[in-house]
């Protein structure tokens, strides 16, 4: 790294010896799915897909799924009346709206306008909730050969007035739009048919709708879907986007060109093995909005899995589709990023299986949109692998850029290509917003190939509860505001422990109800590291700090869970806050133990004289230094 090298070799020096969390390899979990649309809910995520009777798929961490029951066993009469020959139900979209659950769904016959929307209705979506259980609500719209729309793909949405919108339509007849009635769930008397996106003829369907920031986000899916075996090369699915301040009009692409005008914004298109990536639905997650798609695989003769990616928005709000979730957050595989001029490649010592290789051209980049929840400073683990030895060469770099600032990071030689052993990594010291980050890498000198990177929280002496990463029965409140119930769990990934200041833990709290916070690692079952119990009653407008038991010595880099058990209602909580604790701990068998000493060097000096504690004293040779910053 130009200019930084000291940082570089402190970093290295210092993480040589951490130890990894769990899972840093990772390995899709694959879903098999088509046309996927997915609610958040409390307890985790529901599914439904195309082409299996609307069956209902249910997922704790929108990894890892188990099917439920068929919301609709047997079709609705009404629909073979517009739809004779159709072979099964396609395209659900599942809301939250009018005080239940709808789920509207199409039938039809392909090819042609003989269609059918209707939907159905459930005041709970868990099924193991006595109100669980669908109605059928029947038509919503219908289209005949000769209509000038199609009656297919809903997507619903309630604006920031207010009102309730359905937008819908395929390929030739382009998207329109239609207000819905929110009580009934059918269409308002009234309401006007309006055409928000064509092409002119060319494939277009699958809307969905969002809004962010005041914008209306339409996505759509392009070109021709469904091929597979021999056909799969004729498989051009790609997803689009444009936005409008209004929901019914003025859509526009990033180039300013009208949806109407053909216009749209190419997020996913193929790339390696997945074809087609498309046919999706946005939605709202409890700390960020996602989207879900499904792709075609070309190593699996063209079947069709699902994939669960942040939408990741710019500094002038124009959105960018993330990685597909792997089973960590703080992680980017390469291959899954925005590719120019860059091969994916294969091996089993690869991270996923897959990497990138040839990084060789002044315009090769990958760009890695990334939602970091806590903002702070952090190391990027950089894995990547590098033989290039020719013209007594000893090493390559990239440059990266995070959030607009370029650096040139050197790597050494790792002795092999498509090879990636741990200590194939450098480490970036860097600092990350809340929210949207981007990463960009392109070729320095000489050549090296690149499998993944991780993000790793220098916590010190505090992290925020609203930086979590995921959960359940927790949510943001109006006042960005951590709240958690009774059961509940929230995710604290890749926190360098070494970094922390002392054992002593703190957790501030408001409205508090009673119970008990446990600070577990590596899962939400996982050893209980520090036990908070907490007030009965609390005032809801002041913070009250709780002092918990304190931590045993931890070492490298691991993964925090905060549970909740026995709360009397919904508890919110500010920060966690890292001291050197007391001696009288807890109730719990947690061991006391006296921390390491923390120094630190102002990084002109790479000289063991150079580090100093608080209090200026030298860093001494007989003490084993392994605290980060």
């Amino acid at each position: 790294m130009k200019g930084l090298g000291s940082v570089f070799v402190l970093s290295v020096a210092l993480c040589a010896q951490v130890t990894l969390a769990a899972d840093w390899y990772a390995k899709e979990t694959r879903w098999a799915g088509h046309d996927p649309d997915i609610i958040r809910y409390e307890d985790g995520y529901a599914l439904a897909t195309t082409d299996n009777h609307m069956l209902m798929q249910f997922s704790e961490d929108a990894l890892n799924w188990k099917n439920g029951d068929q919301a609709m066993p047997k079709f609705s009469q009404w629909l073979y009346k517009y739809a004779p020959n159709m072979i099964d139900i396609w395209a659900p979209d599942i809301h939250y709206v009018g005080g239940e659950y709808r789920m509207y769904y199409c039938g039809s016959e392909m090819g042609i306008r003989s269609s059918g929307m209707g939907f159905m209705s459930s005041k709970e979506i868990d099924p193991t909730k006595p109100d669980y259980g669908w109605t059928d609500q029947g038509e919503v719209i219908h289209t005949v050969k000769s209509d000038s729309y199609n009656a297919i793909d809903a997507a619903v949405l309630k604006d920031l007035d207010g009102k309730v919108w359905m937008a819908f339509g395929s390929w030739g007849t382009g998207i329109h739009i239609l207000e819905l009635d929110e009580t009934t769930g059918k269409v308002k008397n009234g309401a006007k048919m309006i055409n928000i996106a064509n092409r002119g003829g060319s494939g277009i369907e699958g809307a969905s709708l969002i809004e962010h920031n005041g914008y209306y986000y339409l996505f759509t899916a392009w070109d021709n879907c469904c091929k597979k075996g021999a056909d799969l090369e004729n498989n051009s699915y790609k997803t689009t986007v444009g936005r409008s301040k209004s929901i019914t009009s003025g859509y526009v692409d990033k180039s300013g060109k009208r949806l109407l005008d053909g216009g749209g914004t190419i997020l996913l298109s193929r790339y390696g093995r997945y074809y087609g990536p498309a046919g999706g639905e946005a939605f709202e997650d409890v700390n960020r909005q996602r989207f879900v798609n499904h792709y075609y695989d070309k190593n699996d003769g063209g079947n069709s899995y699902i994939q669960v990616r942040d939408i990741v928005y710019t500094d002038d709000n124009w959105p960018e589709l993330g990685q597909p979730f792997l089973g960590r957050y703080l992680s980017a595989e390469a291959e899954h990023g925005a590719l120019t001029h860059v091969d994916i490649s294969s091996s089993s010592k690869a991270s996923n299986g897959e990497f990138c290789a040839y990084i060789n051209y002044e315009d090769s980049k990958i760009r890695l949109p990334m939602i970091i929840p806590q903002a702070g400073d952090y190391l990027i683990r950089y894995r990547y692998d590098n033989n290039w030895t020719e013209d007594g060469a000893n090493g390559s770099s990239h440059f990266v850029s995070i959030n607009g600032k370029k650096q040139e990071i050197e790597l050494p030689l790792t002795g092999a290509w498509s090879e990636f052993p741990e200590k194939s990594v450098v480490y970036i010291p860097t600092k990350l917003k809340r929210g949207s980050n981007f990463i960009e890498i392109t070729k320095g000198k000489h050549y090296a190939e690149l499998d993944r990177l991780d993000f790793l929280r220098i916590i010190r002496d505090t992290i925020p509860a609203n930086g979590f990463d995921n959960g359940i029965r927790v949510r943001l409140t109006e006042n960005d505001e951590f709240a958690i119930k009774d059961g509940g769990y929230a995710i604290f990934e890749n926190v360098i422990t070494d970094s922390i200041v002392g054992p002593g833990v703190l957790v501030q709290v408001k409205n508090g109800a009673g119970g008990i916070l446990n600070i577990r690692k590596e899962s939400k079952k996982g050893e209980v590291i520090s036990k908070c119990e907490l007030p009965s009653a609390g005032d809801a407008s002041k913070w009250v700090d709780v002092r918990c038991s304190n931590m045993p010595e931890l070492k490298g880099v691991q993964d925090f869970y905060l549970t909740a058990e026995g709360l009397g209602g919904e508890t919110l909580l500010g920060n966690i806050k890292f001291d050197e604790g007391v001696k009288d701990t807890s109730s719990i068998a947690i061991r006391n133990v006296t921390r390491p000493a923390v120094y630190r060097d102002d990084l002109r000096s790479q000289k063991a004289g150079g580090y100093r504690d608080l209090k200026g004293r030298r860093y001494s040779k007989q003490i084993r230094y392994r605290v980060l910053f």
